[in-house]
């Protein structure tokens, strides 16, 4: 299936909010994977992940009628929407387990790692997922987004509701957080992306 541009997707949510499943189907496919690994990097349960998932799926046919489309940024928009109801549901999950754990993604690596490094990295690995658990949910959502899934500060503003000042700020204290929190068993600081 074709692609679509960022000023196309408005037409694409219109055409679905009126019932053409081809347009619906458009917007699966650019977003499915990334809801996917928002969620899965958020509950660590690949089952977990896709149950929440197959919900989202149901909430935004529920609702994509009442999607209010903004006469521009129209994606942004959208995309903030479909993370909102991701974050929503993962939030609820953990409330139904009680746990306020929500573990870092496992795949670090591309490549297929030699046992030395395999066990080296799983160790750094649960440090760095410890280390994340006791930021705040607030630090956690950000550092998520910005280092695992990669976006940039403008992006996890637009996902958040948050102006990109705040998720600047929010990810200066999360790594300084997790500066704090890895230099007593590693001695060294993360390293901080700018954009």
């Amino acid at each position: 299936m074709a692609t679509t541009s960022k000023d196309d997707l408005s037409e694409v949510i219109k055409r679905a909010q009126q019932g053409d499943q081809r347009a619906f189907d458009v917007i699966y496919d650019r977003f499915a994977d990334p809801l996917f690994r928002y969620i899965y990097a958020r509950c660590g349960n690949a089952s977990t992940a896709e149950d929440l998932v197959g919900d989202l799926w149901v909430r935004v046919i529920e609702r994509l009628e009442g999607f209010c489309l903004p006469p521009s940024g129209g994606e942004q928009a959208f995309a903030a929407w479909l993370y909102r109801i991701a974050h929503n549901l993962v939030i609820d999950s953990f409330r139904r387990k009680d746990s306020g754990n929500v573990p870092l993604d496992p795949d670090v690596s591309d490549r297929d790692p030699s046992p030395d490094e395999h066990a080296i990295s799983r160790d750094e690995q649960r440090e760095l997922q410890a280390a994340i658990e006791q930021l705040t949910p607030d630090q956690r959502e950000v550092v998520l987004m910005r280092f695992i899934e990669e976006r940039s500060n403008a992006e996890v503003a637009a996902l958040t509701g948050r102006s990109e000042g705040a998720v600047k700020v929010m990810q200066h204290r999360a790594l300084g957080a997790l500066a704090r929190l890895l230099g007593g068993s590693r001695g060294k600081r993360p390293q901080q992306h700018h954009d």
